[in-house]
């Protein structure tokens, strides 16, 4: 069967194509959407590298107390050491350079002051010893504590760059996210007017269409008066038991539903037959689910004499494609097409093939 899925043509005849403004809005929001990505990956590289930076900064941090503490020890080994040689050297000067343990543990004599001698100086060079290494452990330690203070701020001055170009890259980023914004708001202001336009030159156009349609009726009639012919217009048949009221009522209860192709459950999604089906048989009218079939079933009468509830069908091809309700002067409601959800429109004139109440 035939179903609203080729109806996008008509809406092309319908509505002329994208203003220029419109469409320099769309690439320029679009250029500015590139920008936006492109500067967002920038700003996650920067901010690994930031996080990088600060990581660097606090093992630096970590290994500068840890050599400053190491730093301390040896200072107060040192001092320990130098107190300890100082009361060896008060202990030897008050003692005279002897002890009763010396005294038994070397033989009368010349021996025993040599050897009192020679210890006082091998326990002496051991403890100067001491002293110069630990000494040398210290000088050493304060190199390298100065070469690290030195990367430490060196490290400190490039996280604080890398802290920098962060936010200057954040800020250029919520810049152009406001501009996006602002030019996705005019997009939708010329969508707007456009739309606008559109839907005044459509009305115009219908209403135009309606007086040369009541204009050719009446002509007829009077013709077929003139000629003493009881033959007019056929009669334009009632909507039955106000059955076009509730059919709009139900159709318009659809609106937002998306358009979903051979599509006939409310609230999930319609074609354009199937919207018409569905309306209708609220109205306890049996439609087909078919634009075509819908013109066939119903009776075609003149723009002039529309009514709400009444089909407005176009041609699409050669033949019926779409079809929509008249819901009263200069507009429709309709499922139009993929994409799109149930809305109220203007009428359509191009391809509008005519009318027809169920």
């Amino acid at each position: 069967m035939v179903v609203a899925f080729i109806a996008a043509p008509t809406l092309a005849r319908g509505r002329p194509a994208a203003a220029d403004p419109i469409q320099s809005a769309q690439a320029e929001a679009a250029t500015i959407a590139a920008q936006i990505q492109a500067q967002a990956q920038q700003l996650d590289v920067l901010s690994e590298r930031y996080d990088q930076d600060q990581l660097r900064v606090q093992r630096l941090d970590t290994q500068v107390t840890q050599t400053e503490a190491a730093i301390a020890q040896t200072k107060s080994q040192v001092t320990s050491t130098q107190g300890e040689l100082r009361q060896l050297a008060i202990e030897d000067y008050t003692s005279g350079g002897s002890t009763d343990g010396l005294e038994q543990l070397f033989t009368p004599g010349g021996e025993r002051a040599a050897a009192v001698q020679e210890y006082q100086q091998v326990a002496s060079d051991s403890v100067s010893g001491a002293i110069d290494r630990l000494d040398q452990s210290e000088s050493a330690l304060s190199a390298e504590e100065t070469t690290l203070q030195t990367t430490q701020s060196q490290a400190q001055a490039t996280l604080a760059a890398a802290h920098s170009a962060q936010q200057s890259a954040q800020t250029e980023l919520a810049d152009q996210q406001a501009t996006l914004s602002k030019v996705k708001g005019q997009i939708a202001t010329l969508v707007a007017q456009k739309q606008a336009a559109e839907a005044a030159a459509q009305a115009a156009a219908f209403r135009a269409r309606v007086a040369a349609a009541a204009r050719a009726a009446a002509a007829q009639q009077a013709a077929a008066q003139q000629i003493g012919s009881d033959a007019s217009l056929s009669p334009v048949p009632p909507v039955p038991g106000g059955g076009g009221g509730e059919a709009v009522a139900a159709a318009e209860s659809q609106i937002g539903v998306p358009y979903v192709w051979a599509g006939a459950t409310p609230g999930v999604g319609f074609d354009c037959s199937g919207l018409t089906m569905w309306a209708w048989a609220h109205a306890g009218v049996s439609l087909s689910h078919s634009a075509a079939a819908q013109y066939d079933e119903t009776v075609h009468v003149p723009l002039s004499d529309l009514q709400p509830g009444d089909l407005l069908f176009y041609d699409e091809g050669g033949t019926i494609g779409h079809v929509t309700m008249y819901v009263g002067p200069g507009e429709m409601v309709q499922a139009e097409e993929t994409g799109t959800n149930i809305m109220i429109t203007g009428i359509w004139t191009s391809g509008l093939v005519g009318a027809g109440r169920p």
